[in-house]
This record gives structure tokens, sequence and C-alpha cells, in this order.
């Protein structure tokens, strides 16, 4: 009785597979995907994303979605607005071909990237991008003097800006920054009135946007030159050392650049020396009160310190190699767990990757440095769950 049982259900299962195989075969493969993308409005620079539609003239399948696929705000120039479509297939038809051949992507300067089937071909996502916005970076806007400091509004899609200075309208100096930023100390040598002027560079192709318009005067007078040039002189008392400018008086609570070294002026005109805390960044000044870059030796611990002097803490990629500094900015070596993961690294600090032999065992880092346990191993062999390998 239940050999009888167990061969009808085996009948059962070959016919309905046979049923399904044999609706497959009747669903006939569409061979074209026409699909025209329309934007509401065309993405620009500056511009938030708005609306993407997507139709088609197929009597073979339906549209029934589609989105931007960009974590974007805004679009800047450079970015590559990526759509999303999602298809249905109709009755009697399936999707069977993801090659490029079988699409006719149309609108908005849209082409194919790629093509994903699913449940048997009755839906695919198919993404497409449009052409890349391009075109020049807008001039800078909201110009004004800080002081000595030049200052604009950040300009989206800029890497770095252009600043020119100018003393009663003709050119003094051109100088390049990163920041939405520049500090004019030193170039100030003749009394008159100073303004400036600013181009972003973008990031997508190095070129120069427009130059914006002229900032508000910024007089200076004889005293001025005086106080805000390097001209004057290093002096120590009880307290430490700070600068007297040669028309009098001292710079207070900012950085200075003096000699071609930048230093920080605490509330009181005196620098700060060895480690100081400036608008809750750390720096490290050294004794003389110069500002430091790259690595640096303190108390027998390595630290890195960024270009513009702030102390670099977490993961570092230095000369094509990882590092990573701790919450106190400290160069870890060793074993280091790390959100969750194991790390080892080397006696230089550096990140290790592969087979590295720790205390007479064996222990594997993928490419990105986590340890293996508990697994094995892309060449054949098994760690346990410190991660040592058994054989």
């Amino acid at each position: 009785m239940k050999k009888q049982i167990l061969c009808l259900m085996l009948a059962a299962v070959f016919a309905v597979g046979g049923l399904i195989t044999a609706e497959a075969a009747d669903e006939k493969k569409i061979e074209t995907v026409p699909v025209e993308v329309t934007c509401e409005p065309l993405p620009a620079a500056g511009d938030e994303p708005g609306t993407v539609k997507a139709a088609t003239t197929s009597q073979e399948f339906t549209v029934e979605w589609a989105e931007y696929t960009n974590d974007v705000d805004v679009w800047v120039l450079g970015d590559e607005p990526k759509v999303m479509v999602e298809l249905y297939a109709k009755d009697g038809f399936r999707f069977s071909y993801t090659s490029k051949s079988h699409f006719t992507i149309t609108g908005e300067g849209a082409s194919f990237k790629k093509a994903r089937l699913y449940d048997s071909g009755s839906r695919m996502e198919l993404e497409i991008e449009l052409e890349q916005i391009t075109g020049r970076l807008p001039a800078p806007e909201y110009l004004e003097w800080d002081g000595t400091e030049a200052v604009w509004d950040e300009l989206e899609g800029a890497k770095s800006y252009e600043v020119r200075l100018y003393r009663n309208g003709r050119t003094v100096t051109t100088e390049e920054t990163k920041n939405e930023y520049f500090d004019f100390s030193g170039h100030f040598t003749k009394e008159g009135d100073y303004s400036f002027r600013v181009r972003g560079i973008a990031r997508y192709n190095n070129r120069s946007g427009e130059w914006s318009d002229y900032s508000d005067d910024n007089y200076m007078d004889e005293r001025d030159i005086n106080r805000y040039n390097d001209n004057g002189r290093w002096i120590q008392d009880g307290r430490g050392w700070w600068f007297l400018y040669a028309g009098g008086g001292y710079p207070t609570s900012c950085w200075k650049e003096i000699n071609g070294a930048w230093y920080y002026f605490d509330a009181s005109g005196y620098i700060l020396t060895n480690w100081g805390r400036v608008d809750g960044r750390w720096y490290y000044f050294g004794p003389d009160g110069a500002r430091r870059t790259g690595w640096q030796l303190v108390n027998g611990r390595w630290y890195y310190m960024e270009s513009d002097g702030i102390m670099a803490t977490q993961w570092k990629l230095l000369n094509g190699k990882w590092y990573y500094l701790d919450a106190t900015g400290a160069m870890t070596t060793g074993w280091q767990q790390i959100k969750g993961y194991w790390y080892y690294m080397d006696p230089s600090g550096a990140m290790t990757t592969g087979w590295q032999q720790i205390n007479g065992k064996w222990y594997y880092m993928n490419p990105d440095g986590k340890m293996y346990s508990n697994t094995w191993t892309p060449d054949g062999h098994f760690v346990d769950a410190s991660g040592a390998m058994i054989w």
C-alpha cells in the first residue's frame, strides 16, 4: 500500500513538473526590450533630483516603476545619474536575455548598463545610466573679510579654490587652497583698499570655474601693515613665547604663519607647544611651537598628523599600507579588535594580510585585514575559532 501511495505521489510530481515545463515552453521569449526614459527636470548641477519615468511601446511587458539610485541631495558636476527600472512580462511572455544587444534605451541620453532576471524570467530589473553632468562650476558666493582672512561659501563639486588678492584694483597674488577661506597675512605690504575674488576647481575634471564678483574692500593703513605682516620679533618671558609686531601689538587667538612655519597663539598671545587642542582638534606643535605634520614620535608612541596638522585617528592609508590609530591618536601594533573583527598590525604598525606566523601559530588575514576564524581559508586550510590553523 505504501509503495502504491509513493508511486502515485511521484507520478503527480512528474506530472506537475511536466506541466510547468510545458507552460514555460509555451511562453514566448521577449527578444527586444525597448524603454524610453524621461526626467523632470533633466539632471543639472545644483538641482535636486526630480522624478524619472520609464515607458515602453512593447505589448509583451509592462513598466512597473523607475527611480534614481544615486544617494545625493543635489546633483554636482561629474555625477553620473543612474536609474533602476522594474519590468514585468505579460502573460504568455518571459524575459530571457540580459545582454546589451537585446535592449533599446532612448530618451535623455540614457544607455543600457545591466539587467537581472527574477522569477524564471517573469520580472526584470534594468539598470540605466544617463549622461554625466558636465559644465563649468558657477562662481562662489557670499564673499567677506574676517580680519586678514578671505572667506566664502562652499561650492559643491569643487576640490579646491583659486583666490586672488587685489590692492586698489591691481593684482597682488593668486593662491590655491582646499578650504573655503585663505589668510592673506604677509601679503598686505602697502596701505590701500584690498579685495579678493575666488573661483572653484572642479573635482571631476580639474577645470577652473567662473570667477566670483569682487569682495568688499578691506582697508589697511600703515599700522595694520606692520601688525599683520611677519615684521617683528619673538619674545620669551616666564610664561612662554609670543610675537611682537614691528608696529606694536601681538597676535592672539589665531593661527599665524611666520617664516614658513605655522603657530597658534592663545587668547593671551602665547604660542601653544607640544600637544594643543584648537577648535576641538588635536595638534602637535613640538617644543618650539611650530605645527608638525606627518609621523611624529612622542613619548615613545607614534602619531600621524595630517597635512593641516590635525591628529589622525582610526584607519589611515599611507604609502600603500593601512595603519590604525586609536582614539588617542597613537599608532597600534599587534592584535587589534576593531568593530568586532580581529586584525594584526606588524611592528611597523602596518596592517597584515594573508598568512601570518604569530607566536608559533599560523593565522590567515583577508585582503581587507580581517582574520579568518572557524572556517576554511581560500587555499584549503581550516582555522579554529581563535583563528589558528588546525590543518
